[in-house]
Formats: C-alpha cells, sequence, structure tokens
C-alpha cells in the first residue's frame, strides 16, 4: 500500500512506467487559455513524485494539443472546475493552498490558506462554496466563492482524499481514506454527521445524477461502495478492475466510469450492473468525462492523457503530458 505522505496524492506507489502510445497528431505547444469553442482539460502531473512540481498541464480537447502549463503552488494535488466553466480551483498539497485558474486567460488569479495537506477540492452547484478535504489535519476547510475566503475548518474522518456534491448542493460527501469511511456535510449549516462505514480504504467519491445514491471507490478491496443518502446506509459493494482510484459521471449520465489498474469500468447508475472494462495501456488514475459523453480522457501513469471512445471502448490517443498525472477536470466554457 502507498505512504499516504505530504509527497503523494492517490495510491500511485504503485506506479509501473508503460510504453507511451501513439501520440495524438498537433500535439505540440500553445496558449493556456481557452476559447468558448474549446473544452479544456486540467490535469496534475507532479503529486506523486519525490521532488514535487508546482504545474497543471492543459490540454485543447478539441485538437488535442498540449498548452503551456501553468504555475500553481506546490504539489498540486486536486482540481474542480466552477458550474460555468469559467474557473479552475487548484489544491496544492505541498504549500497548503489552493489556486484559483481564470479558464479564458489561463492565469492564477487567487490564492488561499486552508488546511494541512489539501487532496481535494470540490465545488457547490450554484458556484458559491467549495469544500477542501485536507489530507494532514483531518478537516475539511469550506471556502467562499468568488472570494476565496476560508471558513472554520469542519472536522471529519482520518485522512481525507476526496469530497462531493449532491445536485442540489444540501450535502456533501467526503471519503476518509485512513479509517473506511465517508462523513457527511450538511449544507449550508457546515455540520458533520456521523461517518459510515465504505470499504477499508475508501478513494474517489461521486453523488449520482438523481441526487438518491453516493458511489464510493475501495481502493483496497476493489469495488464501489454504494450508500443510499436517505438513509445514509451502505448497499453490496460493486466489484470492479483493479485499485479504483476515480470515478465520474455527467449530469445528464445513466452510467459512471471508474478508473482503476489500467482499465475502465462502467457502471449503471441504476441496476449498479458493470460493464466490461475498457483497457487504456497504462496504469489510470483520474477521469473525466467529456461534454456530450461520449468520451472520456484519464490520467495514465505513464505521463499521458488517455483519450477513450466510450461506445467504441477504445483507445483514441494520448497526450503527452509529463510527469505523473493523477488528476484531471474539464472545462467547459461553452455552458
Amino acid at each position: 500500500m502507498a505512504d499516504r505522505s505530504c509527497c503523494r496524492t492517490l495510491p500511485v506507489a504503485l506506479v509501473v512506467f508503460a510504453a507511451i502510445g501513439m501520440l495524438l497528431s498537433g500535439c505540440g505547444s500553445g496558449s493556456a487559455s481557452a476559447t468558448p469553442t474549446t473544452p479544456t482539460a486540467y490535469v496534475t502531473t507532479g503529486a506523486a513524485v519525490a521532488n514535487p512540481g508546482d504545474k497543471v498541464a492543459v490540454v485543447d480537447t478539441v485538437t488535442p494539443r498540449l498548452q503551456s502549463p501553468i504555475t500553481t503552488g506546490t504539489l498540486p494535488a486536486a482540481l474542480a472546475v466552477t458550474p460555468d466553466g469559467r474557473d479552475v480551483l487548484v489544491a496544492n498539497k505541498g504549500d497548503d493552498t489552493i489556486s484559483e485558474i481564470d479558464v479564458a486567460s489561463g492565469d492564477v488569479v487567487h490564492h488561499a490558506t486552508v488546511g494541512l495537506e489539501p487532496d481535494a477540492v470540490a465545488v457547490a452547484p450554484n458556484g458559491t462554496l467549495a469544500l477542501v478535504a485536507n489530507f494532514g489535519d483531518d478537516t475539511v476547510s469550506p471556502v467562499s466563492l468568488p472570494s476565496l475566503r476560508p471558513g472554520r475548518p469542519i472536522a471529519v474522518g482520518s485522512q481525507p482524499v476526496a469530497v462531493a456534491f449532491s445536485p442540489k448542493g444540501t450535502l456533501a460527501l467526503v471519503s476518509n481514506y485512513g479509517n473506511g469511511s465517508v462523513s457527511p456535510i450538511a449544507v449550508p449549516s457546515m455540520v458533520a454527521g456521523s461517518p459510515v462505514p465504505a470499504g477499508a480504504e475508501p478513494t474517489a467519491v461521486l453523488v449520482t445524477p438523481d441526487g438518491t445514491t453516493a458511489l464510493v471507490t475501495d481502493f483496497k478491496t476493489d469495488t464501489v461502495t454504494p450508500i443510499a443518502l436517505a438513509t445514509m446506509t451502505p448497499g453490496t459493494p460493486i466489484a470492479v478492475a483493479g485499485n479504483p482510484t476515480g470515478i465520474a459521471a455527467l449530469p445528464t449520465s445513466t452510467s459512471a466510469y471508474v478508473s482503476g489498474g489500467d482499465t475502465v469500468t462502467p457502471i449503471e447508475l441504476r441496476t449498479h450492473r458493470t460493464g466490461p472494462p475498457i483497457t487504456i495501456g497504462t496504469l489510470a488514475e483520474g477521469v473525466a468525462i467529456s461534454p456530450g459523453g461520449t468520451t472520456a480522457w484519464v490520467s495514465g501513469l505513464d505521463g499521458t492523457l488517455v483519450h477513450v471512445d466510450l461506445r467504441t471502448r477504445s483507445v483514441i490517443g494520448h497526450v503527452a503530458v509529463g510527469g505523473v498525472p493523477s488528476a484531471v477536470v474539464i472545462a467547459d466554457v461553452r455552458r
């Protein structure tokens, strides 16, 4: 099992570097700014190396082209996009800060200090609140938007590594890697409820688009635990492929996609049935779904961002981003 020290984010000590696959045509260097017709992927690339970096990779997902990287803070480990797609928040685990990137300009426009070793960040559906999970001090920092003003930390479970809001924004779920639980946080009161068992080593968490269920990946047991939010009761774990670390779905999705091992596994949200895993050719960490829901972008531990066609279950190509990619989000300024 990987060490969860300040120079790591998700369990990437299991890295076995694979050969980089075919680079997509046109991969080069360009501006870091997006345009109204360019959904842009942001990738943390240095969150699992002993000599931490301070940059986020930027990829135009349409061409696709690698853009100029953005310097945010020491050891960028997690990302979240505001609901309008115009800003990206970055949790910098090495210097206990979050940074705000303006998507249109590619500039970092704000910084704020949060708790110790921030390892996850999520933005409420109304865009006025972010929650930052602080791995090093077992708290969550509420941060007002757009001011980026931190509030009083909220005590949760041991080693929080992921956070997600319900679609209405009245509830947030925090996965506590260190004690196998999920902590619910009521919004806007910012009161944490009793932790709920969620596997041995819970990593990513997703609230389904209908707001009824949380899906929590468990790195140790290769499962996803569904939690009924009305009763906060865990259900029967769903078996997935190898050591899951990421999960994603769009608000219109009927399936969620789980990254783990060298695959992405679909889970049908209504029945919790899994489809055959999609092999991506490298160890997978984070996953993000493209606007429209037909493709996904997966951060591969061979230093690439892998583009996957979810309909044909095939890899479209790779964009070399360098480092050890661990998290990815897509900002779509057309929304």
